[in-house]
């Protein structure tokens, strides 16, 4: 096996984002690596200049790659209505436990 038989199909700011994307690949059967000039993981900071990449086998490549991207937004899941409303009533009864300390003396001073 040859360096050139691996492409970076990622691009990550730290090791363990890099792992996690490893992770899904081989759990959909892509043989995946994490390549990063820092240490082995003993010196994070290193990597930081460099980025830390994940490869692929070339012929694997445009599959990690769909696999990887983020579904689009047409194809994202919305809340359910509900979940909308109990967040907002949440919002709403929170408000107003927040402003009690200002609504009583303003209450008992009018009343």
């Amino acid at each position: 096996m040859q360096a050139t038989d691996f492409v970076t199909v990622g691009m990550f700011g730290n090791r363990p984002e890099a792992e996690v994307s490893r992770a899904r690949l081989e759990f959909e059967g892509i043989e995946a690596r994490v390549s990063a000039d820092d240490a082995g993981g003993f010196e994070p900071p290193l990597g930081l200049t460099n980025g830390v990449r994940l490869v692929v086998r070339a012929p694997f490549a445009a599959m990690a790659m769909g696999i990887l991207e983020p579904p689009r937004a047409s194809q994202s899941h919305r809340a359910p209505s509900w979940v909308l409303l109990v967040a907002a009533f949440t919002v709403g009864v929170l408000g107003l436990l927040v402003s009690m300390p200002l609504v009583v003396p303003i209450l008992r001073a009018v009343l």
